[in-house]
């Protein structure tokens, strides 16, 4: 651009000098007379003076103009120097927020606001400010300001919904999340955020349809849905289950399992409901999908016990079965053994209890091998391992069973924390051994039962425990059979 200016400049002098040599080379006078006055003049002569004339009121004319646009300049230059400052404000701010220093952002916040008072990033960023600093009131008051900005007002309706929340108004906060989620479609805190609020409030059905919405926008990761939609329909079985609902309870439990086949507590619920609905094929073939993925030993009891009544070399074999699945894994090493003190192998079952004792010791593997020891007929050593079972570390996966043999008794909040824990990040938490309950006691050599961890306090070595009940949900005030014969996990 500043080539073609120059050129133009060049080409007007050079015309201008090239006029000049013109006219001085013409005869003749320019003559100007206005009645009492005559003046004449070459012509290269007028032209110049002409030229001048202008030039000098170009000028006077400029001078005028740039006086006249002087306060504009001074109120443009106050402008740029306040909406400079604002956005340096504006970034300490941010830098603060990062540091987790709230006063010294809330205090660049407002000091931003000040300068940019126009800016709705300015204004965002102080309610921000004043609701990490606990000012309830002056972040409502910013946010509300913000709520119809096409730009900023999803952003702001999820700041009034935490402010809700804080103050114990679910209501409120669910109606501005389901205000920003009409407001956008690409928004993703306004789905998520729904479904945490009906989760937290254990309304399943609820939970489903915004896991549905969600998935809908696509503004959920598909695994973590999916893992998600698992947790809450096994919450909704269960419920229905209580209810007496059990062919509904079979349906949505049955869909959580197929879901997440890696779900443990969906799996045991969908197989026992099956079986007790007479289809033990479907309730072998989830456990089996269940084992593959990742083997549970609440799997390994209900499989155990659909062939309850058999003998028990039938029993190994079925067992067997199922460890082949995933035999790797550390549960399919454990039933080994416990199918072969089951049968009698006791020399197997010690040598592979010694393998699995010298990388993970835990309370269930020390009582294994005290019951090892018994069955081999060494007293001394069977009680002086279950003395360290007694002070040993419990297992997790073992802690979800109840004493009286029920697994996944979980109550709403159970359930909302495993939607948590393995919706979001796949990992099955145990309610029961974060509140230190008491476990499954394990049989001692001789019951049916298949081996489970020590109660916690442990009982005595020589002290046989009652036979076991099962793991049916809600087992636990059922009456001892008049027969005398063992329940199983189908509580029929």
């Amino acid at each position: 651009m500043k080539t073609v200016r120059l050129i133009l400049v060049l080409v007007v002098l050079a015309t201008l000098i090239g006029g000049f040599v013109w006219l001085a080379g013409r005869a003749g006078t320019v003559t100007w007379a206005d009645g009492t006055t005559t003046v004449q003049m070459d012509a290269a002569v007028a032209v110049a003076a002409l030229l001048l004339a202008a030039v000098v009121v170009w000028l006077v004319w400029s001078l005028l103009v740039w006086l006249w646009r002087i306060p504009g300049r001074v109120a443009k230059a106050g402008a740029e120097s306040n909406r400079r400052k604002g956005l340096e404000a504006l970034g300490a701010a941010l830098a603060a927020f990062d540091a987790e220093d709230i006063p010294e952002a809330r205090k660049q916040a407002q000091r931003a606001l000040g300068y940019t008072a126009d800016l709705p990033g300015a204004r965002l960023l102080a309610a921000r400010a004043a609701a990490a600093a606990d000012d309830a009131g002056a972040a409502e008051r910013l946010f509300n300001e913000l709520v119809e900005d096409p730009v900023f007002g999803v952003a702001a309706r999820r700041g009034l919904a935490e402010l809700a929340l804080r103050r114990g108004s679910s209501a409120a906060a669910v109606s501005h999340a389901e205000a920003a989620l009409t407001a956008s479609r690409r928004a993703s805190w306004p789905a998520r955020f729904l479904f945490e609020r009906r989760v937290a409030d254990a309304d399943w059905d609820g939970a489903l349809a915004a896991l549905d919405d969600g998935e809908k926008r696509a503004v959920m990761d598909k695994a973590v849905a999916a893992r998600s939609r698992a947790v809450v329909l096994a919450a909704a079985a269960r419920r229905a289950e209580v209810r007496g609902e059990r062919g509904l309870a079979l349906e949505l439990a049955t869909r959580a399992a197929k879901l997440a086949p890696g779900f443990a507590p969906a799996v045991v619920m969908a197989a026992r409901l099956s079986l007790i609905g007479g289809k033990a094929w479907q309730a072998a073939s989830l456990i089996e999908a269940a084992w593959e993925r990742a083997p549970h030993p609440a799997l390994a009891i209900a499989y155990r016990d659909l062939k309850d009544g058999e003998t028990e070399a039938a029993k190994a074999r079925w067992m067997e079965g199922l460890t082949r699945r995933n035999p790797a894994h550390r549960e399919s090493r454990i039933v080994s053994v416990e199918v072969a003190l089951a049968t009698g192998d006791t020399a197997t079952a010690i040598a592979e209890l010694d393998v699995l004792m010298a990388h993970q010791p835990t309370a269930r593997l020390y009582t294994l091998r005290a019951n090892a020891a018994r069955a081999a007929g060494d007293a001394e050593a069977a009680r002086a391992w279950t003395q360290t079972a007694a002070t040993a570390a419990r297992e997790p996966d073992w802690s979800d069973l109840d004493p009286d043999g029920s697994a996944f008794n979980y109550e709403d909040g159970d359930w909302a924390r495993m939607v948590e824990a393995y919706g979001a990040r796949g990992v099955l938490v145990h309610p029961r051994l974060d509140r230190a309950e008491a476990v499954r006691p394990l049989p001692a050599p001789g019951d049916e039962a298949v081996a489970a961890p020590v109660a916690t306090p442990p009982s005595p070595p020589s002290a046989r425990q009652p036979d076991d009940p099962g793991i049916g949900l809600g087992e636990a005030t059922d009456p001892a059979p008049a027969d005398g014969k063992r329940k199983t996990w189908l509580g029929i």
